[in-house]
């Protein structure tokens, strides 16, 4: 008898324990906002501006509540030699709804984000803090 209840208690044991895990969200994920003043050149991406990244890896971002621009693609495209995690985000097409960089190159570092206008020679850095 104790031992065909212990096989049943050890399945749920194990299964109570993999529905446990959580898997941890990717480090951009989540609301960031403007730290401090912004580079020129893109009037809602600026002072005030955010970056918005779901949990499919969909960003938006720009000035809210209004001049925001959503459907940008966040790709993954690896570790920095520092530990810092690097991404690209994309739009398929230039954003009619607000003046935002139609890419960018992102470093993520803990709770800091650094962006960069892709293939922009000489593009100065536009910087995020995590606001959640």
């Amino acid at each position: 008898m104790r031992r065909t209840l212990t096989v049943p208690a050890l399945a749920v044991a194990l299964l109570l324990a993999g529905c446990s895990e959580e898997s941890s969200p990717e480090p951009i994920e989540g609301k960031w906002v403007a730290d401090g003043p912004q580079p020129p050149g893109y009037s809602d991406f600026a002072d005030r501006a955010v970056i918005q990244v779901d949990g499919s890896h969909e960003a938006t971002l720009g000035t809210p509540p209004a001049r925001l621009c959503g459907g940008a693609e966040v790709a993954d495209t690896g570790e920095g030699g520092d530990g810092t995690r690097e991404y690209r985000l994309a739009f398929g097409s230039p954003c009619v709804s607000a003046n935002v960089p139609t890419s960018l190159e992102i470093v993520v570092d803990g709770d800091t984000l650094e962006a960069v206008p892709a293939g922009l020679p000489g593009a100065k850095t536009f910087r995020f803090r995590r606001a959640d």
